[in-house]
């Protein structure tokens, strides 16, 4: 998981994969996401991030690939959630905004 917790920033083709041998389907609980920019950031720009799930052993459900304040300093452009194989997926791209990415989808 990446932290953005700075003003300014800029992000430009980011990819992240959740651990693919979580040892509980309780994973997903604990709200993890691929990238995260701090709720108190009031300008930033993220292009191109994607958050990538293939959960081998347990079927985990992530809530969201994603999180960012609604702020309309803060954009994204062009960001993906993607189901590589396995079990669970991710629910959400960002926050509770985009399709889920699960087995058959």
């Amino acid at each position: 998981m990446l932290m953005w917790n700075g003003n300014n920033g800029k992000a430009y083709f980011y990819q992240s994969e959740f651990p693919y041998d979580v040892t509980q389907a309780e994973y997903g609980d604990k709200a993890y996401s691929a990238f995260v920019v701090n709720d108190k950031v009031t300008n930033f720009e993220g292009y191109g991030l994607g958050a990538y799930s293939f959960f081998r052993d347990h079927t985990v459900e992530v809530e969201s690939g994603i999180r960012a304040p609604s702020t309309p300093g803060v954009t994204l452009t062009n960001s993906i959630s993607v189901f590589l194989n396995g079990k669970g997926g991710i629910k959400h791209i960002v926050d509770e905004a985009g399709s889920s990415v699960q087995s058959g989808t």
